[in-house]
């Protein structure tokens, strides 16, 4: 059993420590910081397994491992006035700052690691990023979605631009839901197709073993049928190029701390 405490409810925090809380072989403790103080109210009403503590200090003292939750902006005066311990661990949410440059602020802690959770965190599925993997961490977060550890934090950055995309993945289910209730069926209908199609599609690619990937855009078309006439369209138009260029453009022009 662990105790592990959150500085910052946020929403990420908040898909973590739900899933973490609803797994029905946990005896971690999770203790929430007072901010937010709504989302920290609820979670300690609806799980046993949480508590909402006076302050972010007292926090502190009670976890063997502290989850950072702050906004970058916020974080030197968040952490300005608190004291951590030399035998403590440190899991870090924060975008844009490293393990090394985190460090420095929660000293004499040694022990620093970035976690990367995507929003489906909260349903235990999708990527999260440990970098690096320490032992105590990925047991804490065992079970809540697929363990991608990086041993070099310089490499935090390319996978954390290379996720850029999921809005622009939401934009594209929309506008062919949108596009099906144009031509007259109803959007209910339309949404729980198009929905129900992507998450064949996704469970099919996760499937796959990673050396039959690249054969999957041929084995879902075949030769002057519909499929093959979107992608062939789309490829012409640059249109996977251009997502390339994009994400790339974003990987450039990030900014560590």
């Amino acid at each position: 059993m662990a105790s592990i405490g959150f500085l910052g409810v946020g929403t990420i925090s908040e898909a973590m420590v739900r899933a973490m809380a609803s797994r029905a072989d946990s005896t971690d403790r999770l203790l929430l910081s007072p901010r937010s103080a709504e989302r920290s109210e609820r979670l300690a009403a609806e799980f046993d397994a949480c508590e909402r503590l006076a302050s972010n200090q007292a926090v502190i003292d009670a976890s063997d491992i502290v989850v950072l939750g702050m906004r970058p902006q916020q974080v030197d005066e968040a952490l300005a006035d608190l004291r951590f311990r030399d035998d403590q661990i440190i899991a870090s949410l924060i975008a844009g700052t490293p393990p090394s440059g985190i460090a420095p602020l929660v000293a004499p802690a040694s022990r620093v690691c970035q976690l990367i959770p995507l929003p489906a965190i909260a349903l235990r599925r999708g990527p999260l990023v440990i970098a690096p993997p320490l032992p105590e961490v990925v047991a804490a977060l065992a079970g809540l979605g697929e363990i991608v550890a990086l041993q070099d934090e310089s490499l935090i950055r390319t996978l954390s631009c290379a996720s850029a995309f999921m809005s622009t993945y939401y934009e594209m289910q929309n506008a062919l839901i949108d596009w099906i209730a144009a031509q007259g069926i109803d959007e209910h209908t339309a949404s729980r197709y198009i929905r129900a199609e992507l998450d064949g599609l996704a469970a099919i690619g996760w499937a796959t073993p990673d050396s039959e990937r690249r054969d999957l855009p041929q084995e879902h078309q075949t030769k002057g049928g519909l499929n093959e006439r979107v992608r062939a369209r789309l490829l012409e138009a640059g249109w996977f190029d251009e997502l390339v260029t994009t994400i790339d453009a974003v990987y450039q022009t990030a900014r560590l701390r």
